[in-house]
């Protein structure tokens, strides 16, 4: 393990590795689901010194800080000053910064404002070769980049074809941010650690806005689910999230109360096959009378709205999203593991119907159960399967749940990950998500900008018959 103090030493040790042909894992908080940040090579630890946070120009609305910082710490500085870091994670007072840059992340209130790089003004990187840039939007390209961009445009034009039509995507690289407006800033974030490794940031914030209020409405029939999303949609609620029924049963057990009295919850789920919780926000008369429209609406499809208007409940109704992957590790039965093989695809909205009908038939011919919630809004779903490793043949599940799924999503004109990256798991996958004119931009993508190989390889971009499930899960044996 390398940990470099400043951005020389990242320079040098870039250098080396080019010239060793030595890999190197790029690596922040280690909180990332899809292998992204492990790997055969030296692990090069950004996490440890580079922590600085700030200055903040609340002026301008921006504030700089160094990858190792958590997301949490930036967003409890940007209140302070009456702003917010929109695309905070659920996963906050975990992950880093740097981490965040490199998947792309993206939380509750993405539906609304918008994944990672939608904040992120510039970067201040160091590629393959040792050479450190500042990157911004509107920028000359540095010469690599440039020609990069050059053969990729004369080759896909501004508007890459075939591109997924999703509302949020961290799979592949962003070309489709790239090649409009000759954007590295876009490129960077999302590339997992790829092509360069980031040591400063400067994120945009935006004002904490004057009211909010959110509304937990459990629903019986999944058909009134598009009824409730259009209206999300319409209404431009900040946040849409979804519950499903293993979900709600998993709260429900470990003694999570969502009407904040467990017998009323008792009644109000009762029958729910599934969960939405709905956020708006902005000035208080136009919360007001989004929430009256949500509670009509409710009421119309014969169904209850517990609304959190006041702090306490508002913190109440998110608590269990929040706290969701716990939840789920700590109540699965004995012999049952809560794995992410599948865990943040995403498909065009009009397709979430679809991709959920499918996800059941792919688990039960899987005998295997399995916990769903998320990001409905963005039709970007978290899928824990529950493998039963008492089996011998658990495996063999995992591997046919993967790779159902990915036939799935790519029928559906979807991606395999909202916001999580590609990691290794996803990485072997690209041709079939997305084609091989797309795949071939994004090899040369990463062979212009890490001619060398060094920067992370085997995510993203394959390494030649790479298993998408070696070494997951050893203390379990089973078949391969």
């Amino acid at each position: 393990m390398a940990r470099p103090l400043d951005a020389d030493d990242v320079s040098t040790m870039l250098h080396w590795a080019s010239q060793q042909g030595e890999p190197v894992i790029p690596r922040g908080a280690g909180t990332g689901m899809p292998g992204g940040n492990v790997g055969r090579g030296i692990a090069l630890d950004i996490a440890a010194c580079f922590t600085a946070l700030g200055p903040l120009d609340v002026s301008a609305r921006t504030l700089r800080v160094e990858p190792g910082v958590l997301a949490g710490d930036v967003d409890r500085v940007a209140r302070q000053a009456g702003l917010f870091l929109p695309p905070l994670p659920s996963s906050a007072d975990r992950c880093t910064v740097g981490g965040m840059v490199a998947n792309n992340a993206a939380g509750a209130r993405t539906f609304k404002y918008g994944a990672t790089r939608d904040w992120v003004q510039a970067l201040d990187v160091v590629t393959a070769d040792g050479s450190q840039y500042t990157l911004e939007a509107g920028q000359t390209l540095p010469p690599e980049f440039s020609t990069l961009h050059a053969e990729l445009r004369a080759e896909l034009g501004d508007e890459p074809p075939g591109w997924p039509k999703v509302r949020k995507n961290s799979s592949g690289y962003a070309l489709d941010r790239f090649l409009p407006e000759a954007d590295a800033v876009q490129l960077l974030v999302g590339s997992e650690g790829t092509i360069a490794v980031v040591t400063s940031v400067t994120l945009k914030l935006a004002p904490v806005p004057e009211s909010q209020a959110v509304a937990f409405i459990p629903v019986r029939n999944l058909l009134d689910l598009p009824i409730l999303l259009q209206w999300a949609r319409d209404n431009e609620a900040s946040a849409c999230e979804f519950f499903g029924r293993r979900f709600l049963e998993i709260a429900s057990l470990t003694g999570y109360t969502f009407t904040g009295a467990s017998a009323k919850d008792a009644g109000a789920l009762e029958g729910a096959e599934a969960a939405l919780l709905l956020e708006l926000d902005g000035d208080p008369d136009s919360v007001s009378r989004g929430m009256e429209s949500l509670q009509r609406l409710a009421r119309e499809l014969g169904l209850k709205a517990t609304l959190g208007t006041e702090k306490i409940d508002r913190e109440r109704l998110w608590g269990v999203r929040h706290a969701a992957s716990p939840l789920i590790m700590e109540s699965a039965r004995s012999g049952l593991v809560s794995t992410q093989i599948i865990e943040d695809s995403v498909v065009p909205p009009d397709a979430l119907g679809a991709y959920l009908s499918g996800l059941e038939e792919i688990l039960r011919a899987a005998d295997t159960d399995a916990v769903i919630f998320g990001h409905a809004g963005d039709a970007n779903i978290h899928v824990n399967p529950l493998l039963d490793v008492r089996r011998s043949s658990w495996r063999d599940a995992a591997r046919a749940i993967l790779m159902d799924t990915v036939d799935l999503v790519a029928d559906l004109g979807g991606t395999l990950s909202g916001e999580h990256g590609d990691g290794r798991l996803r990485a072997p996958f690209v041709e079939r998500i997305w084609g091989p004119k797309l795949t071939a931009c994004f090899e040369k993508t990463k062979a212009t900008l890490d001619p060398a190989g060094i920067l992370n390889p085997g995510v993203i971009i394959p390494c030649p018959n790479q298993d998408p499930l070696e070494g997951l899960w050893p203390q379990y044996g089973g078949s391969a």
